[in-house]
């Protein structure tokens, strides 16, 4: 098949690359040996088309170093690549940001699927200011029942959004993020940290509810520390500004990373903390229940299914006074974090991406079927 990804982010892109672009590579990696996959990404400085590692990259829109500059050059050019080009492939997965609404599906005859990770819907006006906010959640509510075909990475985010649809779907999928099997061979061992390992999204993550609570927790465990990893939605620098000066210096931030240094960092923790107000299916979730790492969520339905399936805690959402007790929880009670160790890593042997891309491609493969 010849599969065209149309997904803004792309290793190397400055703007960070968040569960979908790990998602989309993990994937593709394991598919691009049977089949001819181009990337549609979003331009940044120095980027250049061409083949990376077995999949074609293909750039479009302006070298902005203003990211909402970017993402309008690029939703007008990917549009207009796909309205040229779109027909010379077999199939078209449209990963769905209500930023960049491509309307791939009336600009091809190719079957156009939908992917959609996660939506915000309410949480948009609070997030962001209005000139944005309307927008966007306009867009998540009109633009998805325009499709007939979606693939989804939870059933929380599918019930959502199929409320919305209206017309008759040929396909509804739901193919979860996952964790390559090596984590699970890792012998667990236990630092001095507290781990959150997401995007550095204050509201949507919740690091203002973390950084209270830790706060609060902090002066009674003198030798623990906090330690946060991922892309910088939000400035780390601007988010610890406030903390009292003895919180601040046992307060880091390790950047974004991958590789055996993203893996020495969740292996080492003491517990992985993802306050979110809203998620989809975090791979970063799985990975640390790979990892036997506890966990301590929100109570959010889309994090629901970790206290269900026992490998870990949830406290009322926006609650600092209710994430401080899970973590002093944790923090005293070192045979319930094995425990809870242990059962995330028995959930999270369901989710191997060997699994998950022969899934997507088996999806793909009979989507191209039905239209011939």
């Amino acid at each position: 098949m010849k599969i065209l990804q149309v997904i803004y982010e792309s290793r190397g892109n400055p703007f960070g690359m968040g569960g979908a672009g790990v998602r989309a590579y993990e994937i593709y990696d394991r598919l691009k040996e049977r089949h001819e996959i181009t990337f549609l990404c979003m331009k940044y400085p120095g980027a250049r088309d061409g083949e990376s590692n077995g999949l074609r990259h293909i750039f479009v829109g302006a070298e902005s170093q203003r990211l909402t500059k970017s993402v309008l050059a690029y939703t007008i050019e990917a549009a207009r690549f796909v309205r040229k080009h779109g027909d010379s492939f077999d199939v078209i997965i449209e990963n769905f940001l209500p930023s960049t609404p491509f309307f791939s599906r009336f600009l091809s005859k190719t079957p156009v699927v939908l992917q959609v990770q996660g939506v915000m819907y309410g949480h948009v006006f609070r997030k962001f200011g209005p000139l944005f906010s309307f927008p966007l959640y306009a867009v998540e509510k009109w633009y998805p029942p325009l499709h007939d075909k979606f693939i989804f990475v939870s059933d929380v985010t599918r019930e959502r959004v199929m409320r919305g649809v209206k017309r008759a779907v040929k396909l509804c999928r739901v193919i979860p993020n996952g964790i390559n099997g090596e984590l699970l061979e890792l012998t667990p061992a236990e630092g001095d940290y507290i781990l959150f390992f997401s995007r550095i999204d204050a509201y949507t993550k919740g690091l203002d509810i973390l950084l209270s609570a830790f706060c609060a927790v902090a002066p009674r465990f003198p030798g623990l520390r906090l330690v946060l990893a991922g892309h910088e939605a939000d400035r780390f620098s601007r988010l610890a500004a406030d903390l009292p000066a003895d919180i601040k210096e046992r307060v880091t931030y390790a950047g974004f990373l991958t590789g055996p240094d993203k893996t020495a960092l969740l292996s080492g923790a003491k517990m992985v903390a993802l306050p979110s107000r809203h998620e989809s299916l975090p791979v970063s979730i799985v990975e640390a229940a790979a990892c036997g790492k506890a966990l301590i969520v929100s109570d959010i339905r889309e994090l629901s299914f970790v206290g269900e399936n026992g490998f870990g805690l949830s406290f009322p959402s926006g609650s600092t006074a209710g994430l401080e007790e899970k973590m002093e929880s944790l923090l005293t009670d070192r045979v319930l974090r094995t425990e809870l160790g242990r059962k995330g890593r028995e959930f999270s042997r369901h989710f191997l991406w060997d699994s998950i891309a022969n899934e997507f491609e088996n999806t793909l493969v009979s989507i191209v079927h039905e239209e011939e």
